[in-house]
């Protein structure tokens, strides 16, 4: 059973998570906060999103700051598991399968006892329910409006739109005594990837998750980029992607070489660990907002990043290096937790023209003129 964006599990976490999880609060009884010896024994839930995993990088570097001879545990869904394996300073990393919530629960029982537990999902219940079945002396979870999933944590904290996602995280780790030195997600790059030709720009245009089409580019839009890159620097055009992807890859690939035009799709041919390598590797990135995104960040390389109806203030790519093109229409942004906007005519990402990308690109590649055509 596909776990990401299935509507038969958001419907169950919400029409049995929600009661379930409050009967469950009712018969628990909450901890106060003690300090944590110099090794404590620390869960960390996060069983969403490649995006949210690697801003998960920073949250590790700063419980190993305090706690350097300290355990942690990460939980994370079976189809993360790739991307919680690319994280640093992990002791152990637990896949809970959403296909078989029973037979994980008891997984999560037999792990033993943990000083702290912190549980960075905003939104599914099954979290709450993890972080109930879990043995730990002190529960730290989100609390957001119309979720009811808080009632399983001894410090429930406000999940909040007007901030970044990891000013969210922070203010977990701040309910856990846990001091912010302010790391920022970086990823390592340890390979370079001989089958793919230098120089070349990556081109990221599918969204993971819910309301794809509120985060899309118009196919068109990506060609005309892609025409433009090649004539004027002569950088093969690389489309990444993942398996369910790689059609619609390849007929954009196809549509380019028939313009003459170098171009290249990679969707589904590589293991997502070697995807840093190849994005850090490449001259620019340009990603609408998805983990792409966030992983091009965390490897330093130049990046442009499409926003529509997702917030660059909640979401925006945490690099100096990044540059983040949105139209700015009124109704901008409609989407926090990724699924709750009701728009049927995306004038955000519809109104990002060609035009104001392509001057982002100049000003980070230069106005070099591509001599050798």
């Amino acid at each position: 059973m596909k776990e990401r964006n299935n509507k038969l599990m958001k419907k169950l976490d919400r029409y049995i998570g929600c009661p379930l999880l409050f009967i469950l609060g009712l018969f628990r009884n909450k901890n106060t906060f003690s300090e944590l010896g110099k090794s404590p024994r620390i869960m960390l839930l996060k069983t969403a999103a490649i995006g949210d995993t690697i801003l998960m990088d920073a949250v590790i570097k700063e419980i190993r700051e305090q706690y350097p001879n300290g355990t942690i545990t990460f939980v994370c869904s079976k189809n993360n598991k790739a991307m919680a394996e690319m994280l640093e300073n992990i002791d152990e990393i637990v896949p809970f399968e959403m296909g078989h919530p029973m037979t994980s629960l008891r997984t999560i029982g037999m792990l033993g006892y943990f000083d702290l537990l912190l549980d960075f999902g905003p939104w599914p219940r099954i979290n709450g329910i993890i972080a109930w079945r879990a043995h730990a002396g002190f529960k730290i979870g989100f609390k957001r409006k119309q979720m009811y999933r808080h009632y399983a944590y001894d410090i429930a904290v406000e999940h909040r739109d007007d901030i970044h996602e990891i000013d969210n995280y922070r203010n977990i780790l701040r309910a856990g005594h846990i001091k912010i030195n302010g790391f920022i997600p970086r990823l390592k790059v340890n390979m370079e990837i001989q089958s793919i030709k230098l120089p070349y720009v990556v081109f990221h245009m599918f969204p993971g998750g819910s309301s794809i089409s509120l985060r899309s580019w118009a196919d068109t839009n990506w060609i005309e980029i892609g025409k433009r890159i090649y004539n004027q620097y002569g950088y093969q055009i690389i489309f990444s992607g993942g398996l369910e992807d790689r059609e619609e890859a390849e007929k954009i690939v196809s549509t380019l070489r028939s313009e003459h035009v170098d171009a290249k799709s990679i969707a589904a041919k590589y293991p997502l660990k070697h995807m840093p390598s190849i994005l850090a590797n490449s001259r620019l990135v340009i990603s609408v907002n998805t983990g792409i995104m966030h992983m091009s960040a965390a490897v330093q390389v130049p990046l442009i990043a499409l926003h529509g109806a997702t917030s660059d203030l909640r979401w925006g790519p945490l690099s100096d290096k990044a540059v983040v093109v949105k139209s700015g229409e009124k109704c901008q942004p409609c989407i926090s937790l990724g699924f709750e906007s009701q728009c049927q005519n995306p004038l955000c990402m519809q109104h990002i023209t060609v035009g104001v990308v392509w001057n982002k690109v100049i000003g980070i590649l230069g106005n070099v003129r591509n001599n050798g055509r």
